[in-house]
């Protein structure tokens, strides 16, 4: 007996000795709640310094500068505290008579512990007699692809405020796109407004030029339009031009590269000028000299600016051995051939510097194909511009799915024994028409307009570009063909080329231009080696 009353001991012990581990309750994911305000909110006839809300837990502020909005805006940022479970706010100026303040927090309120968010929380008043109701919403697009500009300031000016207040003043109201680009005024009262946007990266709500990006309505919007407004943003060229930077790239190649584009330039003088040429965006020059001077000054003229004046110094292989000049110059050879060569194109070449074209040995560059008893020395025809030049093509009649071969060997290209090749061998296939897509568009158009057509690849690339003109005589539908595509997704750009100068050009805000319209194409064209594709599309 005695023995099973020490068992039963034992197992009673044993049984409290048992650790529980200890639970935290169900995770708290709420956030915190005003539970009350002093002055009340929306409040009317408003004179206090102070706003005190209290709050159902203890809150922290974070990310306030960026979330919290005050409209219309103060001349001084008022002071934030928190204490606790309260927050308070002190405002440090005069409040403008008959008006409706609004303090949006955004995310900025968190629980301490949890950090829970409470969204968009709104604390609003009025100096006069009655809230202001009305609003106005709208959305930022971006004008190079159509897609929606999430996070940029939207800011409204009074009507009578002249065009250059955004560059010296803060908006009254202010806004920002949420992630579908979208914004929303709200509490607004009965009145004309100018509306810009801007991508402001400095954070001074203010624009800064061409540094940062704008959109702007045509004409002023009264509050309480329902119709969404729509504003497309983009970056304006730079008012100034400059050379942002000039160095020589080599022996005799001298690069100046401008800050944007010159649509002014006339021409360009310098010491031993052998050529010049200007890139297809307007904004490098090349200049190619004979490298046989110790100083280079180089002229530009414009049409109504004063001529730029560049003075290089040339270095010698005495006084500076790590620079290029110190070396032998090279011609280097760039080709379009990368192993296999498209059936319908020719060869291709690019050149670092000029050679003149009586100075090409056409007998040092050889092109065979592959036959069945070996290699066969084809012939071709050397196309280039006469006197300098830094391209030209081999035209010949090449096979479909055939091996060829070609080589440029040492002194075909020669500048007085100066500047000469090395030797470049080149082996590629021809494809067949069947390795590539061909698609057929028929596009209506909105109305008859000259547009630039572009095919662009999955990446948003370029792939190809057709120019349309639509003559008042036609009809607004063209029918265009694209052949011999590279297998893969592709998409429609269309853009309305109102000052028929062939190329996508941007607005500019203080001559009220918006930049020209493009559409482009919701879903996505797959196409397929070996097939012909048929699409229509309603520009829109």
């Amino acid at each position: 007996m005695r023995t099973l009353i020490y068992i039963y001991v034992l197992f009673i012990c044993a049984s409290c000795a048992q650790i529980t581990p200890l639970t935290g309750g169900k995770k708290d994911d709420s956030p915190p709640m005003p539970v009350s305000f002093k002055p009340e909110n929306a409040t009317l006839n408003f004179i206090a310094k102070t706003i005190e809300i209290q709050f159902n837990e203890y809150i922290a502020l974070k990310d306030l500068n960026n979330q919290l909005i005050v409209t219309p805006q103060l001349k001084e940022m008022p002071n934030i505290e928190v204490a606790g479970k309260k927050l308070k706010i002190t405002i440090n100026e005069a409040l403008l008579p008959n008006t409706t303040y609004k303090f949006a927090f955004g995310n900025a309120i968190v629980d301490l512990n949890e950090s829970n968010v409470l969204q968009n929380f709104e604390y609003i008043f009025s100096t006069g007699t009655s809230i202001d109701s009305l609003s106005l919403t709208g959305q930022v697009i971006n004008a190079f692809d159509n897609m929606p500009r999430k996070n940029v300031l939207v800011g409204l000016f009074d009507e009578h405020s002249p065009d250059s207040v955004i560059y010296k003043e803060k908006p009254l109201y202010i806004h920002k796109t949420d992630d579908y680009g979208k914004y929303k005024f709200t509490y607004l009262p009965q009145k004309h407004f100018k509306t810009i946007a801007i991508n402001d990266k400095n954070k001074n709500l203010m624009y800064d030029g061409s540094e940062e990006e704008i959109a702007f309505l045509d004409n002023d919007v009264v509050s309480g339009d329902t119709i969404p407004q729509k504003l497309i943003m983009f970056k304006e060229l730079p008012y100034k031009k400059f050379i942002k930077r000039s160095y020589l790239s080599e022996p005799g190649k001298l690069i100046i590269a401008y800050n944007t584009r010159r649509e002014d330039f006339v021409s360009l003088k310098t010491n031993n000028l052998i050529k010049y040429a200007i890139n297809d965006t307007k904004d490098t020059i090349e200049v190619y000299f004979r490298d046989n001077l110790d100083t280079l000054k180089t002229y530009i003229h414009y049409k109504e600016q004063k001529t730029d004046t560049i003075i290089t110094k040339i270095a010698t292989p005495k006084t500076d051995r790590g620079n290029a000049r110190a070396q032998t110059p090279k011609y280097n050879v760039q080709s379009n051939i990368n192993k296999i060569l498209p059936f319908y194109t020719y060869p291709k070449f690019k050149l670092n510097f000029p050679v003149h074209r009586s100075l090409m040995d056409t007998s040092l560059i050889k092109l065979q194909e592959k036959q069945d008893s070996g290699y066969a020395i084809i012939p071709y025809i050397l196309v280039s511009d006469t006197g300098y030049v830094t391209k030209f093509d081999l035209q010949a009649q090449l096979k479909p799915e055939t091996e060829y071969t070609l080589s440029i060997l040492p002194k075909a290209l020669s500048q007085d024994e100066k500047r000469v090749n090395d030797s470049t061998i080149l082996k590629f296939t021809t494809t067949v028409i069947d390795d590539y897509a061909q698609l057929n568009l028929k596009l209506f158009f909105p109305k008859k307009e000259q547009y630039i057509i572009q095919l662009l690849d999955d990446k948003g690339n370029v792939y190809e570009e057709q120019y349309v003109e639509m003559p008042m005589s036609s009809t607004s539908e063209k029918a265009l063909a694209y052949k011999n595509i590279q297998p893969g997704v592709y998409t429609i750009k269309v853009i309305e080329d109102k000052n028929k100068n062939k190329r996508f050009d941007v607005g500019n805000y203080l001559n009220k231009t918006q930049p020209e319209t493009i559409y482009i194409l919701n879903t996505s064209i797959k196409l397929m080696a070996g097939w012909e594709i048929e699409h229509e599309w309603k520009v829109q």
